[in-house]
């Protein structure tokens, strides 16, 4: 691997913890700082939960220009794969998939490869009625688990 890319690929790593990591598990911190020293920990918690969701986005985000740095690496070096760690990194080809260009042509030349789709049960209609009172033979009410809903105030 050449140094240069290996470099750019540092760049990228180091540019993301600084820009979008560091500050994201830094708020983590306060947040858990927060709680330890807070006599009611409700309310940090809180913010820890919004801190571990903003943590967990940055990461998710950081996975995929990793990946695509990496990606680029390797394509510019033709490396298609290698072993670091117990691991293999290796680039594989994309799938192929028809591509419709006309459905209507295609329907008209080959009529067997479409197929019929189901009944589709229309959920929200069926909960509208029967919030309304009216009895709908097959179906009832039934209320979910309770969750915990975090919002900005």
């Amino acid at each position: 691997m050449s140094q240069t890319l290996t470099r750019d690929i540092r760049d990228v790593a180091n540019e993301i913890h600084a820009r979008e990591i560091k500050p994201a598990i830094d708020a983590y911190i306060a947040a858990l700082t927060a709680i330890r020293g807070a006599n009611d920990p409700d309310g940090p918690t809180v913010n820890m939960i919004l801190a571990c969701e903003a943590a967990a986005a940055k990461l998710k985000g950081a996975e995929g220009n990793l990946r695509a740095a990496l990606f680029a690496s390797m394509k510019d070096n033709g490396v298609l794969d290698f072993e670091h760690g117990g691991m293999i990194a290796a680039v594989r080809a994309g799938s192929t998939s028809a591509t419709i260009k006309d459905e209507k042509a295609l329907r008209g030349a080959a009529p067997e490869l479409f197929i019929p789709q189901p009944d589709k049960l229309d959920r929200a209609a069926l909960t509208k009625r029967l919030k309304a009172g009216m009895p709908v033979a097959g179906a009832e009410l039934s209320t979910g688990a309770p969750t915990l809903v975090i919002r900005r105030a």
